[in-house]
């Protein structure tokens, strides 16, 4: 019957070679896949992710009106390893919501992972409680190819136990960005306040303005003990941030000695620097909206909320490009505002993180290392990097050709959709200006006018064939200034001010103690107000019943004892009737 199947099979592929001159790829797919089944060892690979942060299959379209499905890179990834290397694959992947909940399971030893995405400061962590394994020499080309060596250096640069160069080892990045501040200049009571665009930008471009009261009310921050604490030190350290910022602008230190100064601050979590962001926090938590966590995204989308919100960038491009669509959506309603969103990294410094791959100590006794190397390897591919990012909406830490020309084609006003190439003729009619020259502008000129911004930076290193370095210079009308590019790719002159937040290390308990008691401060005083209202109608309300139920229970004693009577009156009636019959009748 095997051999019967087998003839069938290649009876099938002939007719096919005969009608088309070649293999066709669904039977050369269907052919390896056949023998992998028969033949080859079933694999499968355990991968732990966050929620939302792979492309998954798709369904579409095609001309034809007919519905395709477009794969994801799970399943393109299965599809890969039967065409590559024979083998039946199955990705058993699943998700996380936090990274401490990922970590405690595997603490535990609930989960049985090859691979997991945790954050920067995690992968610290892991290493130093020895959870994971290190990555192979050479066992991940592609990703040592096309990995942005602006990245890679950040990544490089992360101490661990003492030494740099570890998380290199022991990880690959997978996302990476920015935290930073998503506001709207046009929000109703940001208008009714009289703060016009041009000063709300500025003031964005400042962490201390979340703490003025001007925007009292107004702004939302992040739910999240390490981001928020990152805004705090900011404040905490303002001075010597500001003296530093200027002595970097003044050509006092370079770019690396100026790095190094804004992340030594940054990774402040001493007991006296504990107290002073503690107070900073709480006077940050009386001046704003309140907490989130996810939701922030959506609610500056709508702009019927708030109007700042402290975002990563990913939620930042996020919520444009929701924005976007509502204000097309909306663009035909009588008297309708848009929502046009913008992201500020505030000068003087911000937080610039990565997600990355990386193998549990499981891997090795799944036998697995090899196979989990080759997933990582295939993502890191600026083709499915490219695809993942279209997804998601987050930055991958691939560069690459397709990567690039994925974000002209997003961005670049010179791209020709219909040849897929840069034309210089959309630049015929437009004014080029300095970008600080763009505040100035009124909004509705802003499209008459284009900027350039060289993101080298990313790319440096990892272009091929026709493109080169000068491409990665983009051609931007004046509109786009603070919105998805400058979202996802930072300004080269903000890159020395980004610094890497690690772990606390011993500090860890401290900086969790201090953030419980910033969420659990005192409420202000309209907020007792209100508490102590709700509890005299509620004493009131059980008063009042008590006095009810007394009074209800007062009147049933009174008819019970009125009945009481009356019974025993009539049984008295009863007996002299009976005893005056009695004595009749004697």
């Amino acid at each position: 019957m095997r051999a019967g199947k087998i003839i069938f099979l290649l009876s099938a592929l002939l007719t096919t070679v005969s009608q088309t001159g070649g293999i066709a790829e669904t039977s050369s797919i269907a052919s390896r896949r056949y023998f992998a089944e028969k033949n080859a060892v079933k694999r499968t690979l355990n991968v732990y992710n966050w929620e939302d942060y792979i492309a998954p299959d798709e369904t579409d379209e095609d001309e034809n009106g007919n519905e395709i499905i477009i794969k994801g890179l799970v399943s393109k990834f299965e599809d890969y390893c039967l065409e590559e290397y024979g083998e039946d694959v199955t990705v058993n992947y699943s998700a996380f919501d936090t990274n401490e909940t990922m970590l405690a399971e595997l603490k535990t030893g609930k989960g049985n992972y090859d691979l997991i995405c945790p954050s920067d400061y995690v992968i610290q962590k892991m290493i130093t409680d020895d959870l994971i394994v290190p990555f192979d020499e050479g066992s991940t080309p592609n990703y040592d190819k096309y990995v942005s060596p602006f990245v890679l250096d950040k990544i490089s640069g992360i101490i661990v136990d003492g030494e740099e160069g570890k998380v290199s080892e022991y990880a690959r990045g997978y996302m990476w960005g920015t935290l930073g501040i998503l506001y709207n200049d046009g929000f109703s009571t940001i208008k009714e306040r009289g703060i016009t665009p041009v000063e709300m930008q500025k003031d964005m471009g400042d962490w201390l303005s979340l703490w003025d009261e001007k925007y009292y009310n107004l702004l939302a921050i992040k739910d999240s003990m390490r981001d928020t604490y990152a805004v705090g030190i900011m404040k905490t350290y303002d001075e010597e941030l500001t003296e530093l910022y200027e002595r970097y602008n003044n050509g006092e230190l370079t770019d690396d000695e100026y790095n190094k100064q804004v992340s030594e601050i940054f990774n402040r979590s001493d007991n006296q620097t504990l107290d002073a962001v503690q107070k900073d926090l709480q006077d940050l938590k009386a001046n704003a909206f309140g907490f989130e966590v996810d939701s922030g995204k959506t609610d500056m989308a709508k702009g019927n909320m708030f109007a700042i919100n402290v975002a990563w960038s990913g939620d930042a491009a996020y919520a444009m490009d929701n924005a976007d669509e509502f204000n097309e959506e909306g663009a035909d309603r009588p008297g309708f505002e848009p929502t046009i969103l913008k992201f500020a990294l505030p000068k003087k410094g911000a937080n610039i993180w990565f997600d990355g791959w990386v193998m549990p100590k499981s891997v090795e006794t799944n036998h697995n290392k090899d196979l989990a190397q080759r997933f990582v390897d295939f993502l890191s591919i600026p083709e499915n990097a490219a695809q993942n990012m279209e997804y998601i909406g987050y930055t991958p830490v691939i560069a690459g050709n397709d990567i690039l020309q994925l974000v002209q084609s997003w961005y670049d006003l010179r791209y020709d959709e219909e040849t897929e190439s840069i034309n210089n003729d959309y630049l015929n009619g437009l004014t080029q200006i300095a970008t600080d020259e763009i505040i100035d502008l009124p909004e509705d000129e802003k499209e008459n006018y284009y900027y350039t911004k060289d993101i080298s930076y990313f790319f440096d290193g990892t272009l091929e064939g026709d493109l080169t370095i000068d491409n990665a210079v983009f051609y931007l009308t004046a509109d786009m200034k603070d919105r998805q590019f400058d979202t996802q790719y930072p300004d080269a002159s903000v890159i020395p001010s980004l610094a890497v937040m690690e772990d606390f290390g011993p500090q860890n308990a401290s900086v969790l103690l201090m953030w419980e008691a910033v969420k659990n401060t005192a409420l202000p005083l309209w907020a007792y107000i209100l508490i102590l209202v709700v509890v005299i109608i509620l004493i009131g309300f059980i008063i009042g019943y008590k006095i009810y139920r007394y009074k209800l229970v007062k009147r049933r004693r009174i008819r019970k004892m009125k009945r009481a009577e009356q019974e025993k009156y009539s049984n008295m009636l009863f007996k002299t009737l009976t005893s005056q019959l009695l004595s009749n009748n004697s």
